[in-house]
């Protein structure tokens, strides 16, 4: 009898791991098969980039008449003249600092327009590569490598990344020289040792990377700020002297730019700067999308509303700002520029015969809901006051913005240096499709829309 009760627990015990087992090989089957899936969808991403090559894509809009019209001058301009004439001369077409167009000097075949389109193409997929890597750096999570590589290759289905690979400007260089920066300076945060030649090595390679993307476009002043404070407050006298030295050194062409210019950008350029307070609406609309995607992602997790809340000193930042807000609504329809809800809300009031002084305050109730939405993920830290502060700057020196100047570059902020709440999770699969959504609809949206409705 105890014979036959042993024998009955062994055979129990048997079929509990082999049926654990099955379970097992089950689970293998279904990752094995869904990173079958992923890979076949990144394969299709990356396919639809050398197609959108092929067929002359401008998602974004004035992306080939902007090449054709005026980079393609400015870069012959930089060729075939020296330097500082290049620099002081009215044919600069550019509100952007100058070394995309030093760089182009150095390039082959420079002087053809379809061969320099095809080297800008090509650099600019590398992008996503260095992009992945410099994750990889970051993801503490055991994300799946597949979905990291979701991650870096949804910058490819950005309407404003492609544009810029295919009729060629600074922008995706800018974007490359941050992530470059960023690779460094989480290299040098993740290895956390006392080797003094690595700290200076690399630390110099950050800010040397994050200088050359402010000289690529001024936007990215941001960077600079944000990895001389940041390195700074984490390390000695010794490095903060010898650091604000290296800083002051690559600092010396952008007092000469400056001064030569008589501003903040070349000569040609200086009418689109200018006091433009309904920009704060603007960039508000503008980057509430990205927040909302990672909000939706975490808001059926038990622990994000048990964690996540409101503090008094919220609400008194959230009504000063709604208040400001408020009262520097766009007085009119945006049918140019701007961002992707401004501008649709502005063609639905001019197209559908609606209201402005109605649409508008719907216009509000969005940004007051991205307002709250932005207070609940993101912690108040000075990296984060000094990357959100330098976008609405920018935003508000400047007349006419676009959605271009924070994207790709914002999803890249999110997923790199932007500092969330403790129990808010970014590297999910669920946000990795959300953002894959949401950027599939606005390049099939843009294309639509440049196509058939404007």
């Amino acid at each position: 009898m105890v014979y036959i009760t042993l024998l009955c627990k062994l055979k129990c015990k048997k079929y509990r791991i082999l049926n654990s087992l099955f379970k097992l090989i089950e689970e293998m089957y279904k990752i094995k098969k869904n990173n079958q899936s992923l890979i076949i969808l990144i394969s299709i991403i990356i396919f639809s980039y050398a197609l959108g090559f092929y067929l002359n894509e401008d998602s974004a809009g004035g992306g080939k008449i902007d090449y054709i019209n005026h980079e393609w001058g400015t870069i012959q301009l930089f060729i075939n003249n020296d330097l500082n004439i290049a620099l002081n001369s009215a044919l600069y077409e550019s509100s952007r600092t100058p070394l995309f167009y030093i760089i182009n000097k150095f390039i082959p075949f420079n002087n053809d327009l379809e061969n320099l389109r095809l080297f800008w193409f090509s650099f600019s997929i590398i992008i996503p590569f260095l992009f992945y890597y410099t994750l990889k750096l970051i993801i503490l999570e055991k994300l799946n490598k597949i979905h990291i590589a979701l991650f870096t290759s949804i910058i490819l289905i950005s309407p404003y990344f492609r544009t810029n690979a295919y009729w060629p400007s600074s922008e995706n260089l800018k974007i490359f020289f941050v992530i470059l920066s960023l690779f460094f300076y989480f290299f040098l945060i993740k290895k956390n040792n006392n080797n003094k030649f690595e700290l200076y090595f690399f630390s110099s390679l950050s800010i040397f990377s994050a200088y050359c993307a402010f000289y690529t476009d001024q936007k990215a002043f941001f960077l600079v700020a944000l990895i001389y404070f940041d390195l700074i407050r984490r390390n000695n006298l010794v490095f903060f002297l010898i650091f604000s030295f290296l800083n002051f050194l690559l600092f010396l062409p952008t007092i000469y730019l400056f001064i030569s210019w008589g501003g903040l950008v070349p000569f040609e350029s200086q009418f689109r700067v200018s006091k433009y307070t309904q920009g704060t609406n603007i960039f508000i609309s503008t980057i509430g999308i990205y927040f909302a995607l990672i909000f939706i992602s975490n808001f059926f997790r038990v622990n994000f509303w048990k964690k996540i809340n409101f503090k008094q000193i919220d609400l008194i930042l959230i009504f000063a700002l709604a208040i400001f807000s408020f009262f520097t609504l766009p007085v009119e329809p945006i049918t140019f520029g701007s961002g992707i809800i401004s501008k649709l809300l502005g063609i639905i009031s001019i197209k559908l015969n609606f209201d402005w002084n109605i649409i508008k305050y719907v216009y509000f109730l969005i940004n007051l809901l991205f307002i709250g939405i932005i207070f609940l993920l993101v912690k108040k830290t000075s990296k984060n006051l000094i990357i959100l502060l330098s976008f609405l700057l920018v935003y508000n020196l400047t007349s006419v913005t676009y959605q271009s100047y924070v994207d790709p570059i914002f999803y890249i902020i999110i997923l790199t240096i932007l500092d969330f709440k403790k129990d808010i999770v970014i590297f999910d699969k669920k946000t990795s499709y959300l953002f894959l959504f949401f950027y599939v609809f606005m390049l099939s949206g843009s294309i639509i829309m440049r196509n058939y409705i404007i």
